[in-house]
């Protein structure tokens, strides 16, 4: 092998290149970000259980010391009481587009931040559509994956307009996600979520709040949208498991209320605060 490498000619891939190779090549490699809020991971579960499907979809050899205990026990290694972490694996080395072998390298890294709250903010998010880019929709629209780069250039695009956050269609021109959130919308009264079908992350917070009982007694309901479903809207929101549930003030020329998404975020964070006690008296 020749290399070079910023210039360096060398022999071989530096090692720290070579460990990462699969992931630097091929993209070959699943990653999760994760909340800690009062040094517990409230829902780290369903983080666990995305991380073991998206695995097994792509063939990884899963040992049997690879398990939650272990994996939360490296994670307290490294962070503090409240932090967002990313957990990441990819391939071992080895091969082209066929890997010579299915075991895989880790990788965790931590970030401290202020509160175990999940914030409401007052100042709502601008986006728009990002018309350049289709998401794909298969088996693996799902998982978490290094093949981001649509996501890239759509969070290009979105900054170059002055938003936030970019909103994603399908390749079938349906309403998919946004650059880094699940997308809900609020018309008369009902919420909605692009359905899994139309190529969305199998988001950790989308996954609570479908699981929760809304202040009117009513759940949120899957439903394929347009953008100008969106436009039509009285309410847009997005969510995450770092951010949680941030309101859209603005798509494109459109401005929208916050009545009923402040009071889905008071029932968001009271889920949270439940699970946190829970774990807390576990422990």
């Amino acid at each position: 092998m020749k290399v070079n490498f910023n210039g360096d000619l060398l022999e071989q891939l530096p090692e720290h290149l070579q460990q990462v190779q699969r992931a630097l090549y091929y993209g070959d490699a699943l990653f999760e970000s994760i909340r800690v809020c009062s040094g517990v991971m409230p829902l780290f579960e369903w983080h666990w259980e995305r991380l073991l499907g998206g695995m097994q979809l792509m063939g990884f050899e899963i040992p049997s010391w690879w398990t939650m205990d272990f994996v939360k026990r490296e994670i307290k290694k490294i962070t503090g009481l409240n932090a967002r972490v990313r957990l990441t694996l990819w391939r071992a080395p080895g091969g082209l587009y066929l890997p010579e072998n299915n075991n895989f390298r880790f990788l965790i890294t931590t970030k401290a931040m202020e509160t175990e709250d999940y914030e409401w903010h007052s100042i709502g998010l601008k986006t728009g559509l990002c018309g350049d880019v289709r998401l794909p929709v298969d088996r693996y629209s799902g998982i978490k994956t290094l093949n981001a780069a649509r996501y890239v250039m759509a969070a290009r695009t979105a900054a170059s307009n002055g938003w936030d956050e970019g909103v994603l269609l399908n390749a079938y021109e349906r309403v998919s996600e946004t650059t880094r959130s699940n997308l809900f919308w609020i018309k008369d009264g009902s919420v909605y979520t692009p359905p899994e079908i139309d190529g969305c992350l199998t988001g950790i917070a989308r996954r609570l709040l479908l699981s929760l009982t809304l202040p009117d007694g009513n759940k949120v309901q899957e439903k394929s949208a347009s953008p100008e479903d969106l436009l039509q809207a009285d309410e847009l929101f997005l969510s995450n498991a770092i951010r949680g549930i941030q309101w859209v003030k603005s798509f494109h020329e459109k401005n929208y209320n916050t009545l009923i998404s402040k009071n889905i975020h008071e029932v968001f964070q009271e889920a949270i605060r439940q699970k946190i006690l829970l774990l807390k008296t576990e422990i």
